[in-house]
């Protein structure tokens, strides 16, 4: 085994316990030895500190004022109240309110009704009233009417297959 793979070895099982063919290599090689000392070392260091250290008072005090100055948050004595009439003036307000009025508008505008219709519409919904009538009046002949056509496409279909046919077989015989 050569130091490269002692190293993937070590990042994958870990060094306690010291897998049996790292061990072979440990015993020539004195850079992996001190390798195994000071990841050893640092383990014991790290055990030793405590898990979590409050920072002093000061720390957030100084951390608050860089962020207020910088604007990213606003302190308490800025805000007057929970009614801030200085928001209402804003760019990003005034294109809320935008918006709102043109759906307000497009909505009146969808719901308002004609008052006459045309003479051409009338003319359709005359003509779908006489073609829905012919049709259910129709509806006791469908059966008789399905068969006819039925047979009757059949026979269409083999005219235009037979044409079809003398048409391949001038086309291969030129």
């Amino acid at each position: 085994m050569q130091c490269k793979e002692v190293e993937v070895v070590l990042e994958r099982e870990g060094f306690v316990p010291v897998p049996e063919a790292a061990r072979a290599h440990l015993s020539g090689c004195s850079s992996c030895r001190s390798l195994i000392a000071d990841l050893t070392d640092i383990v014991a260091t790290a055990h030793l500190l405590p898990a979590e250290v409050e920072p002093p008072a000061r720390v957030w005090t100084s951390l608050r004022s860089q962020l207020e100055a910088e604007g990213i948050i606003r302190s308490a004595a800025t805000r007057s109240g929970w009614l801030n009439f200085s928001e209402f003036f804003r760019p990003r307000v005034w294109a809320t309110a935008a918006v709102g009025l043109l759906i307000v508008a497009a909505a009146a505008l969808q719901f308002q009704r004609p008052t006459a219709q045309p003479t051409e519409a009338r003319a359709y919904e005359n003509i779908y009233e006489n073609t829905s009538l012919t049709l259910s009046n129709d509806e006791a002949h469908l059966p008789a009417m399905q068969l006819a056509g039925i047979s009757g496409m059949d026979v269409s279909l083999r005219q235009n297959l037979d044409i079809v046919d003398k048409l391949l077989s001038i086309a291969s015989s030129a």
